[in-house]
């Protein structure tokens, strides 16, 4: 297995342990195995997601897996088989790589560096000939034989309705439906419009699949916690009635 991204420490990152630890015990108390979550862009939900809810699922003895499908719009195919792949063990990843048909003498020149056989992998989903519901396929086998959850993130998961997205799609619904309880599904975007559809129309594969919910935004806490830090640095000190004020105008937008 691959180790988690490491993130470089970020000082005005405003942490919320609670919100995820949350989302976790909801999936732990098996209240649901998916969720939906929607907020416009720039609102801190890529953040939390990466900083804050991730490294609280590796502390609960989760694998991990996260994908921002907006990076890979054209092929999130492939940007989610890569990200599943993330959490193999390099074994699994030959595995998988064998199974595609890929010679397994080439592994050899890319197993001694670190995420070679991963990189190796998503060389060969790249390939038009290669099926990508069946390398999902793969890989998920390689991860039935883990002996820890897997919590997947799909960030901008709206991009699965797209209509030449949808084969797929569907394959990766039937997929997870029969993993419920090994595989954990956080679906989050910025489009509630497409979320909506995806989940609440009958003829779109994640039809029913998840509840859908707002993304809880940043408010007085956080605007409190960024002028404390701010006023550490500043010569001119801010108040937090002009930091409430100042956020309101910038329409509570935290990356503003």
């Amino acid at each position: 297995m691959r180790k988690p991204e490491t993130i470089d420490p970020d000082p005005w990152h405003f942490p919320r342990p609670e919100l995820a630890e949350s989302y976790l015990k909801a999936f732990h108390l098996k209240l649901s195995s998916a969720r939906g979550l929607f907020a416009r862009r720039r609102m801190g939900k890529t953040e939390f997601l990466r900083r804050d809810l991730l490294p609280a699922a590796v502390s609960a003895g989760y694998l991990i897996a996260y994908t921002n499908l907006w990076d890979n719009r054209s092929a999130p195919d492939i940007a989610l088989v890569a990200a599943l792949t993330d959490a193999l063990e390099p074994q699994g990843v030959k595995s998988v790589l064998a199974r595609l048909r890929q010679p397994v003498k080439k592994l050899k020149a890319s197993a001694s560096v670190p995420g070679g056989m991963g990189a190796a992998l998503e060389a060969e989903l790249a390939q038009a000939s290669v099926d990508k519901a069946e390398a999902l396929r793969e890989v998920l086998k390689q991860l039935d034989r883990q002996k820890k959850p897997l919590l997947l993130v799909i960030d901008e998961a709206q991009v699965l309705a797209r209509a030449q997205h949808s084969d797929f799609a569907h394959a990766l619904r039937a997929a997870l439906d029969i993993r419920k309880e090994s595989i954990k599904v956080i679906f989050a975007g910025s489009s509630e419009t497409t979320l909506r559809e995806m989940f609440a129309r009958a003829s779109e594969p994640f039809y029913n699949w998840a509840p859908l919910e707002a993304f809880p935004l940043l408010g007085d806490e956080f605007v409190a916690f960024t002028i404390k830090l701010m006023n550490s640095m500043a010569r001119h000190k801010l108040t937090l009635v002009q930091g409430r004020r100042a956020f309101d105008e910038l329409h509570r937008t935290p990356e503003f």
